[in-house]
């Protein structure tokens, strides 16, 4: 299955190969199904948690819905972009598109689109969260006290004395943000790892293995985003320092892939 790593070309192909490869996951039910539970189960899961829990702000009942989520994060981005490219670069029709179109322009544009589907998808589920969580919100009549300052406990949360609105639009776009890039680096993973199975295990262990090293090393304000809940909450620049590292990863897998002309275990697979 060699195929050649000729360049990107213009930026018209990229376009095309975008759209129609959004077009064809679009369609995809098994994409449809993960995509319909990510964003339905986490609000679900709060709703049935409320009952038993008197919290003492809107908030707090966000943050059940999303530590679900926060926990696997990286295996649910992979499960959501990464199933179909492992089918996809598993038959014939991935060879000869990459073929005629380059291999360079073909995986880039794969890339692009595992991060809009993650970005789009973890997004909408943010906002479908934060507007069930402020729907929904009581304390049964408790008059439960806040115990601490909104703007010193969850992620971004500095931005709350500007505004509470600005502050759920930031983080909303922080989500699909980290998501998207979470994705890329995915599909990176997936090109490097022949392995089918370890290539969708193996986020989660390096996301767990990261954070376990910041915990041993007490540098717990650098845990990775973009659910950070239940850490003492630093500047807003730390939210960055994860994302820094995620991307500077993301970029060197691409030039090791780009070395080795497209032909890394995960791309070509027989």
């Amino acid at each position: 299955m060699a195929w050649s790593g000729s360049g990107v070309g213009d930026a018209g192909t990229l376009r095309r190969l975008v759209i129609t490869d959004l077009r064809r996951s679009a369609r995809r039910p098994q994409l449809l199904a993960m995509a319909a539970l990510l964003v339905v189960v986490p609000p679900i899961s709060g709703i049935l948690a409320l009952p038993g829990y008197a919290f003492d702000h809107w908030m707090s009942y966000f943050t059940v819905m999303s530590d679900s989520i926060g926990l696997i994060f990286p295996l649910v981005v992979a499960l959501l972009t990464q199933l179909r490219l492992q089918d996809e670069w598993s038959n014939t029709w991935a060879l000869t598109t990459r073929t005629r179109t380059g291999a360079r322009a073909y995986f880039a544009s794969r890339v692009l689109v595992s991060a809009v589907l993650a970005a789009g998808v973890f997004g909408v589920q943010t906002i479908v969260c934060f507007a069930v969580a402020r729907a929904t919100y009581t304390d049964h009549g408790y008059g439960v006290p806040l115990a601490g300052q909104i703007e010193g406990r969850f992620p971004f949360s500095q931005l709350w004395a500007v505004s509470p609105a600005l502050y759920v639009l930031v983080f909303c776009l922080w989500v699909a943000f980290v998501a998207g890039t979470v994705a890329a680096w995915c599909t990176l993973l997936t090109a490097v790892i022949g392995n089918k199975f370890v290539a969708l295990a193996a986020p989660l262990v390096l996301w767990f293995m990261a954070n376990f090293g910041l915990a041993v090393l007490r540098l717990e304000a650098f845990s990775l985003p973009p659910f950070r809940f239940h850490i003492t909450q630093q500047p807003i620049w730390t939210e960055l320092a994860g994302w820094a590292a995620i991307a500077v990863v993301t970029a060197g897998l691409s030039v090791f892939v780009d070395r080795r002309d497209y032909q890394t275990p995960g791309i070509v697979r027989t």
